[in-house]
């Protein structure tokens, strides 16, 4: 452990002597200078741990001294004025240029050495608060650097996020957010710090946010809900608002962090998809109606297709086949029958039973007499006798319910549906 260092200036030999004597037995460094100049010139060669000074004295006295030196609280040594002579106002000026301690001549060599010892002690004590003030300064530095980047880090990233991001303590005013946040409502991060919802957004909305925060903080863990809310860019934006509790480290529920997700082009797509699929509603409608119609009219026409075949056709091949029997012409005909059953095969089965089970015969009989055909004439084309041709017409009344009715069974008008006759059979002609 290093001797401490003790500077005497004083210009009386008597009184260094005794401080030499009283302050070499402690085991210290002792040096002395006669006035003032010298005592700086020791300081240039050497710091001592304690100065006794002399006021008065030849040269440059002990004001004089302690101006030059000015004394400062971190000066490595306490400094003792010693005077035979002082007043209060020395004594108040020595302490007003930092002077630690005061003593007057004659000295008590006792005082001295306890005087000695403390201020070493304080000085001492004085160094070492000073290196642990230093070293905390120097970790609370380290720390607050350490804090800071991290922050800047956190701050960094959270800007780096799209999605605006924003937390506030638990009275709901904002700590902070992220510049996509900010940017939404047209502010820097500094100007929503401190603020409510009720200071940077409409207030009709910003009730909405508080009655959110209000459960959420008497619930805790997370909630989300939808919400309208004009933005900067003048816009109404639909958002889906994301939020959660944070703790402090006792446990507590201290603050709320939120996100913003604008759904607003999804919402649009949404309604866009909806409209897109009524209208393909309405499509699919029209189009089954239209192909239930279109079947209809195929239907119809395949039974009046096969209805004049049945009625037209095959009445006059059949005479057609009879008249060239045992001709080479008849097979002909038989292969032109084959081939137009070929024809009506895939949608004879459809056919109606309108024809009320007539017969071939009573078919061609009819048709002759809807085209006004006498008895007479039917029988010389269809080439059976007269009472035949009464025969068939008598079966066509009973089948069609109009015997013993004042009907005529022919046609009495230009429309195959004016006449009763027309309406069951010849209705589809």
């Amino acid at each position: 452990m290093a001797v401490p260092t003790i500077l005497v200036i004083d210009d009386e030999p008597a009184l260094q002597k005794a401080m030499q004597k009283v302050l070499k037995n402690e085991n210290y460094d002792v040096g002395f200078a006669g006035n003032g100049m010298e005592g700086l010139e020791y300081l240039e060669r050497k710091t001592p741990d304690l100065i006794y000074l002399d006021l008065r004295m030849p040269g440059l006295d002990g004001f004089g001294f302690l101006q030059k030196i000015a004394i400062k609280p971190d000066d490595p040594y306490h400094v003792v004025v010693i005077t035979g002579h002082g007043d209060d106002r020395e004594v108040q000026r020595s302490f007003e240029l930092g002077v630690n301690f005061f003593l007057r001549k004659p000295l008590s060599l006792i005082e001295v050495r306890c005087l000695t010892k403390r201020c070493l002690e304080m000085k001492a004590n004085e160094r070492e608060l000073r290196a642990h003030r230093n070293s905390l300064e120097k970790l609370v530095a380290e720390r607050t650097l350490a804090l800071f980047k991290q922050l800047h880090f956190q701050q960094n990233l959270i800007d780096s996020i799209p999605v605006p991001v924003y937390f506030t303590d638990s009275s709901f005013h904002f700590l902070g957010g992220n510049q996509a946040f900010v940017k939404s409502f047209g502010c820097t991060a500094e100007d929503i710090i401190g603020r409510t919802v009720h200071d940077i957004m409409d207030q009709d909305q910003a009730w909405v946010h508080q009655h959110q925060d209000l459960q959420l903080m008497k619930t805790g863990g997370t909630t989300s809900y939808e919400v309208s809310c004009p933005y900067a860019d003048g816009r109404e934006h639909d958002l889906l608002v994301f939020k959660s509790v944070y703790h402090d480290k006792e446990g507590t529920i201290a603050g709320i962090i939120g996100t913003n997700l604008d759904i607003t082009e999804r919402n649009k797509a949404r309604v866009k998809a909806e409209l897109h699929a009524e209208e393909l509603e309405n499509t699919n409608t029209a189009l089954r109606v239209l192909l239930k119609q279109v079947n209809e009219n195929k239907a119809e026409m395949e039974n009046k297709v096969l209805d004049n075949f049945t009625r037209l056709v095959n009445p006059y091949l059949d005479l057609l086949e009879e008249n060239l029997a045992r001709t080479p012409q008849q097979e002909y005909v038989r292969v032109i029958q084959e081939n137009i059953k070929k024809i009506t095969s895939s949608f004879s089965l459809k056919l109606s039973s309108s024809y009320l089970g007539l017969s071939p015969r009573e078919i061609q009989v009819a048709d002759l007499v809807r085209q006004g055909r006498a008895n007479k004439e039917a029988a010389r084309i269809l080439n059976i006798s007269i009472n035949a041709v009464e025969f068939h017409r008598n079966n066509l009344r009973r089948k069609l319910g109009l015997q013993n009715k004042k009907v005529n069974l022919r046609p009495t008008c230009s429309q195959c549906s004016s006449c009763d006759c027309c309406s069951r059979f010849f209705g589809q002609v």
